[in-house]
């Protein structure tokens, strides 16, 4: 277990977050005061395919459909007249 500061965890994140990924823990202060703990996730937090796993589980049930292919690119829709920023500084007036 290592203890460090705030401003050197702030210089430093890169380098702590790797001791944190290879199942370090990490106490964090501020002036003294331990502020935070940086634990690494447990077995079943943090995996990037349990979000997937469990949308395939609703899926399952019916409770949702899953898309099959990506959006559409977005087209901004052009309207005319003042611009919102134009109106509320006249509305401020």
């Amino acid at each position: 277990m290592k203890t460090v500061g705030s401003r050197e965890l702030k210089n430093r994140l890169g380098r702590y977050l790797g001791l944190v990924r290879k199942g370090e823990t990490i106490i964090v202060t501020d002036r003294g005061t331990t502020v935070a703990h940086l634990v690494p996730p447990s077995g079943d937090q943090g995996e990037p395919d349990s979000c997937d796993r469990f949308l395939k589980q609703l899926e399952a049930k019916g409770h949702l459909r899953l898309g099959t292919r990506p959006f559409r690119r977005f087209k901004p829709l052009r309207l005319k007249g003042k611009a919102a920023s134009q109106i509320i500084l006249e509305d401020r007036d």
